[in-house]
């Protein structure tokens, strides 16, 4: 099955890291595979598991299309994702396997953890609004923080095989 990788980068000002938190909603746009119907905000639930028809397996997210069943499920790959720090400049933060429907779009949601670099936790940040910017203050730096130039890109990674399902 082929892993689909999201790569993140942006500009971290006071900023440690940042990270989606183990179980986060993934928001995205997808599309069948062969460029088929578009599916806009989607949200695939790494908690959640369905049944495959047909299959002893399971999936994070199942799409219909007929008679034809497609899915997708967030995934570990060893040592590939982690979190961004100021010293990166693109990074997996989730990995996804994918059987006849792929991501297209990303929609950045809440929930992101951000470590300052005086070491305050922010364990709700929220990019709903703005996806590509993201600002607050933080205590113990006496500075603010800031998240700006979030982008984002998919990756199909080659030979990449699945350790572990979210």
């Amino acid at each position: 099955m082929p892993i689909i990788a999201l790569y993140v980068k942006a500009e971290l000002e006071n900023v440690a890291s940042f990270r989606p938190p183990e179980g986060h909603l993934w928001c995205l746009d997808i599309q069948n595979s062969s460029g088929g119907e578009l599916r806009e905000k989607v949200m695939l639930d790494p908690d959640e598991q369905l049944e495959l028809k047909g299959s002893k397996g399971h999936a994070n997210l199942v799409i219909k299309e007929g008679s034809r069943e497609h899915s997708m499920s967030v995934v570990e790959v060893k040592g590939l994702v982690k979190a961004l720090t100021p010293d990166d400049e693109w990074v997996p933060i989730v990995a996804f396997e994918c059987r006849g429907i792929e991501p297209i779009a990303w929609h950045p949601t809440d929930g992101y953890e951000v470590v300052s670099a005086g070491g305050k936790v922010f364990d709700d940040v929220d990019l709903s609004e703005d996806p590509t910017m993201w600002a607050d203050y933080c205590d113990q730096l006496g500075q603010p923080v800031q998240i700006s130039n979030l982008q984002w890109r998919f990756d199909l990674l080659k030979g990449a095989k699945a350790i572990g399902k979210g």
